[in-house]
């Protein structure tokens, strides 16, 4: 009777836990209910058999026992390979996989009901003296036997390496590693033949005590709440490259990551990928020369840039020290940071241009306010000398004086033309020109005096662009002579070139000024020199009204550039280092059939008697 009611109290508390599992359902929760409800009907099973005193209604009993019997081995390999994270059955046709695992349990559970006519699973039944059944075991049982022992067996084996693989889930491991022990070592004693007492089979008590032990590893170690993931699992899936070596700096351990740049590493290289021994730098050239020196801190972190690709990476190396506090092992953690650099550097970029753009735009408004201003005044001073002029007689001696008072109005009004076309305000009329025919034009008068001190080449090639003739002169005129007086007196030469160009919405970011221009087809001129360049200090300055280098230039011709260009919604580029001369690329979008002023009606006038400069202009 005490042994029915353990068993029964056992299987009470198999479904007692299963219930409490299910509510809360989480990986292998499914699995592990199925297992708890095998072993209820092991144990309740198991009651009646110890209640009934006949062997006809032993063995009745015994026959539904084989149910739970049969059942308890594959759910308890199915419960542990979910539960330590086995792919077994979860890749590659999972359910015929899952179905072959019921073969020999359908099988024995046949061979029970129907063992009287082969007597495969027992060859007979008998009752002791105190009243314990005792089964011959026939050829089937051992095979069952032996395949439910396998099952167990691997079941248990990946409990252990999950034990290994996930020390801070010991405690639920060992709770399952016990759990399966002890109801394993019971069905040793009954297949050996030993009793206790009057029990011939203790493995359904030993059940009793494993789902103690379950119930104990659920309320308390989190049994199912907190599922353990591999170690292993977690840091192949990291994108960051995990890197274990040895004091000899040697390989010992690579993440997934890892080994897929130690692979690409070695395939540029045209050597073989296999990495385990090698030596650090062998594997990982970038990785060579980081100093492995145990200090104060937990790791340090810096930045690694490759040479073969523009790759940056954060590096961090941390110690791995055992007990007794040496130094057994490395932890190199590489995480690719291109992206994020690169990002940066194109906000810093973003965050300059505004800030550039903004700056220009306030120096714009203040030109043109000033010129305009400047340009009313300059009709006064014309207007009247004029009027003067036109009333003094010829023999006066004031005509000079007069004469002089229109030149520098002429040379003043040179000026505002600068200082409006800086702010974006054009003269003139609109037409569609060849830039290719204006610059050889211009080079006819410029070659004669330039050609004093410095050698100057043109290559030119048509583009018709719809633009203000009188300004696209001025851009040119600046450029070339700046170019012709930037080089030396001996072997100095100036390259000039005209032509078409396709301009990509990338090709434009990289543009000095010009990134909001639309792309598509243009026509550029180049000017090039073989002078003495320009420092990045000079560089970021040169188009700032009023800034020059040249003791007598004012410092606008290439603040005009600037807003011209600007103000036909072209484009320009600037090279230029020390010692490595100059280059000017400017971009003018081409003309189309249909094209007339895309830009409005002029809103200012140009000043009486104002002519083009002529003159040099500062860089």
């Amino acid at each position: 009777m005490f042994h029915a009611l353990a068993l029964s109290g056992g299987a009470a508390l198999a479904l007692l836990v299963a219930s409490r599992v299910a509510r809360r359902p989480t990986v292998a929760t499914t699995p592990f209910v199925w297992l708890s409800a095998a072993i209820a009907i092991w144990l309740l099973a198991g009651a009646g058999h110890a209640l009934v005193d006949t062997v006809a209604a032993k063995v009745m009993w015994a026959r539904l026992q084989y149910v739970g019997i049969a059942s308890v081995a594959p759910l308890w390999l199915l419960f542990t390979a979910e539960y330590a994270g086995m792919s077994w059955f979860a890749q590659d046709r999972p359910a015929l996989r899952r179905r072959l695992l019921w073969v020999v349990p359908i099988l024995t559970v046949l061979a029970a009901a129907t063992s009287e006519w082969h007597q495969a699973l027992w060859t007979g039944v008998s009752l002791r003296a105190d009243g314990v059944a005792v089964y011959g075991h026939g050829w089937w049982f051992w095979i069952a036997a032996s395949y439910n022992y396998a099952l167990v067996l691997t079941g248990t084996l990946l409990v252990v390496g999950a034990l290994r693989r996930c020390p801070p889930f010991r405690g639920q491991f060992f709770a399952l590693l016990i759990a399966a022990l002890v109801p394993w070592a019971g069905n040793v004693l009954y297949i050996s033949g030993l009793t206790l007492g009057p029990i011939a089979d203790a493995t359904p008590l030993a059940f009793t005590a494993s789902y103690l032990l379950f119930a104990w590893a659920v309320y308390r170690n989190h049994l199912f709440d907190l599922i353990p993931v591999a170690r292993d699992i977690v840091v192949d899936t990291l994108t960051d490259v995990v890197i274990v070596i040895d004091p000899a700096r040697r390989l010992v351990d690579l993440n997934a990551a890892a080994r897929d740049l130690a692979r690409a590493k070695a395939a540029a290289r045209g050597e073989s990928s296999p990495w385990l021994g090698r030596e650090l730098g062998a594997a990982f050239p970038l990785l060579a020369d980081i100093p492995l020196a145990p200090t104060e801190q937990s790791a340090t972190s810096r930045l690694l840039t490759t040479e073969g690709d523009p790759s940056t990476f954060d590096l961090r190396v941390l110690p791995v020290r055992s007990r007794q506090d040496a130094v057994v092992a490395w932890v190199v953690l590489l995480r690719d940071v291109t992206g994020r650099r690169r990002a940066e550097a194109e906000r810093a970029a973003l965050r300059e241009r505004m800030q550039e753009q903004q700056r220009r735009e306030s120096l714009s408004v203040l030109a043109g306010g000033l010129a305009h201003d400047f340009n009313n005044l300059l009709a006064g001073i014309v207007g009247n000398a004029d009027l003067l002029a036109m009333q003094m007689p010829a023999s006066s001696t004031m005509g000079s004086s007069v004469s002089a008072i229109l030149l520098g109005a002429q040379r003043a009004a040179d000026l505002v033309s600068k200082m409006l076309a800086y702010a974006g305000e054009r003269h003139g009329s609109m037409a569609r020109i060849d830039i290719d025919e204006v610059t050889r034009d211009l080079l006819d008068l410029l070659r004669a005096s330039a050609a004093r001190h410095c050698t100057v080449v043109y290559e030119g090639r048509g583009g018709v662009i719809y633009a203000d003739p009188t300004q696209i002169r001025q851009v040119a005129m600046n450029l070339i002579i700046n170019a012709a007086e930037a080089v030396g007196e001996e072997s100095g030469m100036v390259t000039v070139a005209t032509g078409t160009d396709t301009l990509s919405a990338a090709q434009l970011t990289t543009m000095r000024f010009g990134q909001e221009s639309t792309p598509g087809e243009y026509a550029f001129l180049d000017v090039r020199d073989n002078g003495a360049g320009m420092d990045a200090r000079t560089l970021r300055r040169i188009f700032d009204p009023f800034f020059t280098t040249k003791a007598s230039g004012h410092g606008l011709g290439l603040a005009a550039v600037y807003g011209i260009v600007l103000g036909h919604r072209g484009a320009l580029r600037v090279d230029s280092e020390p010692g490595g001369g100059s280059r000017f690329r400017v971009w003018f979008p081409i003309a189309t059939v249909e094209s007339s002023d895309p830009f409005g009606p002029f809103d200012v006038a140009p000043v009486p008697g104002a002519v083009p400069a002529v003159h040099p202009q500062s860089r």
